[in-house]
């Protein structure tokens, strides 16, 4: 059995311009009671937007072989997840955001769960700033189907939690070899990656834990990111909505209630219901174009299936299985 410290981690952190809360993240990442084997930047930053004095600094720890940066010039999050895979040579990968402050021990915590072989994932607590209270954790949760898991859960429960059905991609390790059998992350969804990634591992069988000791503050810097509310943001609400249709057509279709709250209802709130529209009225007939062009767009992209470089590995673990 593996113990954890015979297993190699790697923190991988996806940003977009936001270089003075990488800047944060990566400082606390050093100071963690175990240091991760690597730490992986996945830089989506245009270059005349990044902050000279912080960027020589990661050129500096890059040199000393402390960091790595690989650059995207498209920034795309779950495109950029999946290039750290690549990149990553550790046993476990941690998703990190780029806007946190981790807890001393994160690491440490979330290695600790893979003392249990059978565990593929870990999901860590997410604490809003100034907030210390935890929640409690409710007692039909279990009774739930998967799906009302991974849409309905807490990321502030106070107990450890064994097969969750949810996780959360700024706080969540997996296996190396289990993300690649799974196929990696979605490339058709800008946003909400982390619930389809969550729901197909555990429509697969792999087994995800909840650890609240594996805690991070999450700042929800208002620029950058995947922020539609940053007036420089590169998505509109068109984008977000395909990917919320997206989610909806892949795993909500036999739960209407679900369909309607998180698929047509959620799509709604970033096109014909964002609140500066209730202002322009000009803009109504555009939003609804675009709320049923982005309906439909997703359906297709729901109908060909899973886009990532790792779809290959998925028919190989198949085709092995069948032969075995």
């Amino acid at each position: 059995m593996n113990h954890p410290n015979d297993l190699s981690i790697a923190a991988i952190i996806p940003t977009f311009r936001r270089d003075k809360y990488l800047y944060q993240t990566i400082q606390k990442l050093l100071e963690q009671t175990r240091i991760p084997d690597e730490i992986i930047i996945i830089d989506q930053t245009p270059v005349e937007e990044q902050d000279h004095n912080i960027r020589n600094y990661l050129d500096c720890l890059e040199r000393e072989g402390i960091i790595t940066i690989s650059r995207i010039e498209k920034p795309a999050v779950s495109v950029a997840r999946n290039v750290a895979i690549g990149v990553a040579e550790s046993d476990i990968l941690l998703y990190l955001d780029d806007d946190i402050i981790p807890d001393k021990r994160l690491i440490e915590c979330h290695l600790r769960n893979y003392n249990n072989e059978n565990i593929d994932g870990v999901v860590g607590s997410v604490f809003p700033p100034g907030v210390n209270s935890w929640i409690s954790f409710p007692n039909d949760f279990f009774n739930r189907s998967l799906i009302w898991q991974s849409f309905y859960f807490t990321p502030r429960y106070d107990v450890p939690l064994s097969n969750v059905g949810f996780m959360l991609g700024g706080n969540f390790s997996v296996r190396n070899s289990s993300i690649k059998k799974i196929g990696g992350w979605d490339e058709n969804i800008i946003n909400y990656g982390d619930r389809d990634l969550g729901l197909r591992m555990s429509k697969a069988g792999y087994r995800i834990d909840y650890e609240p000791k594996a805690k991070i503050i999450h700042l929800s810097a208002p620029i950058g990111g995947t922020r539609v509310t940053d007036p420089k943001t590169p998505w509109k609400g068109y984008q977000r909505c395909v990917s919320v249709f997206y989610l909806a057509f892949r795993h909500l279709t036999m739960e209407p209630r679900l369909f309607i709250k998180f698929g047509l209802w959620r799509a709604a709130r970033f096109s014909i219901l964002l609140k500066e529209n209730a202002f322009r009225p000009w803009r109504w007939p555009f939003e609804m174009y675009s709320y049923f062009k982005a309906m439909y767009k997703a359906y297709q992209d729901a109908s060909n299936g899973l886009k990532s470089p790792y779809i290959l590995i998925i028919i190989y673990t198949f085709v092995s299985v069948l032969s075995a």
